[in-house]
């Protein structure tokens, strides 16, 4: 009886540690993965469209003339 509960729990205690070592290997799905692999040029000119006083979209765009005309004031880094 207790040789089996022992050979019970190692095989349970093995195949947790095969569930976990699956679940490590396996590549992990980030959001936001498919924006890093477009040009992140499209997605800045898209996201000032949407939003034209976002200062470093347009710093990411290099348009240093639009964030003049939004903020006169901005130092630029």
């Amino acid at each position: 009886m207790r040789s089996v509960l022992l050979y019970s729990g190692i095989i349970f205690l093995l195949l947790l540690t095969a569930i976990n070592i699956k679940n490590y290997l396996t590549p992990k799905k980030v959001l936001g993965i498919q924006i890093q692999s477009e040009d992140p040029t499209n997605f800045w000119k898209d996201f000032v469209d949407k939003n034209p006083n976002y200062i470093p979209g347009w710093i990411e765009i290099g348009r240093i003339d639009k964030i003049k005309e939004i903020d006169p004031n901005y130092l630029i880094p």
